[in-house]
């Protein structure tokens, strides 16, 4: 799709190959929120987001994982249940943590009792992420999630000011896009030059 007044972006992507289930459409199902008209710039997530993201079941194993995060040169993948509820998002932080140094807890001796001076949680957190061997282990279990209709201005702010890399999009908990950095760069080539840029 080209032209200088067109903004609604499509990103073709492969079909994650690990198995999961699909949601099958329930009497309570809400249609999709249509994406932006030609002509029309870009105002809510729902106009750029990419809409069939890769995802992994929790069962996914790490390697499968970091596998899928460099085929689709993603910085976190959706971790889904079988109904596609967001469990959780397995980062490329989450990866390197598993070869950083833990900081183990600090403790202060005082009449026999031992105070913590350091989190035990994140300690915790750490330890989780090196010995995990699945993505349920290792995921982010409260990942910064937004709705279809949330204002792009407003989520491109908290990207920019939380170095938020991606934002994962659900209608109610279950999952229906993927907002990325990158979908943002491209909105501004495209803002900039007029075309679209090939994607390597």
């Amino acid at each position: 799709m080209a032209g200088v007044a067109c903004y609604a972006l499509e990103r073709p992507r492969d079909i994650l190959t690990l198995p999961m289930a699909t949601t099958p459409p329930g009497p309570t199902a809400q249609p999709a929120t249509p994406e932006a008209p030609p002509g029309s710039a870009p105002s809510v997530v729902a106009d750029l987001m990419d809409r069939s993201p890769p995802t992994v079941p929790p069962t996914a194993t790490v390697g499968e994982v970091a596998r899928i995060l460099l085929q689709h040169h993603l910085s976190g993948v959706p971790v889904v249940s079988v109904t596609g509820e967001v469990l959780g998002v397995v980062t490329q932080a989450d990866l390197v943590a598993r070869h950083a140094h833990v900081h183990f807890p600090f403790y202060l001796s005082i009449l026999g009792g031992w105070i913590p001076l350091t989190g035990e949680h994140h300690f915790q957190e750490e330890f989780r992420r090196i010995t995990g061997r699945t993505a349920a282990d290792i995921m982010t279990t409260k990942p910064y999630m937004v709705g279809e209709n949330a204002a792009l201005e407003d989520v491109a702010t908290r990207m920019a000011e939380n170095g938020i890399d991606s934002v994962v999009v659900v209608r109610g908990r279950r999952l229906v896009g993927l907002l990325a950095r990158a979908d943002l760069v491209r909105l501004v080539a495209i803002e900039e030059t007029g075309s679209v840029p090939p994607e390597s």
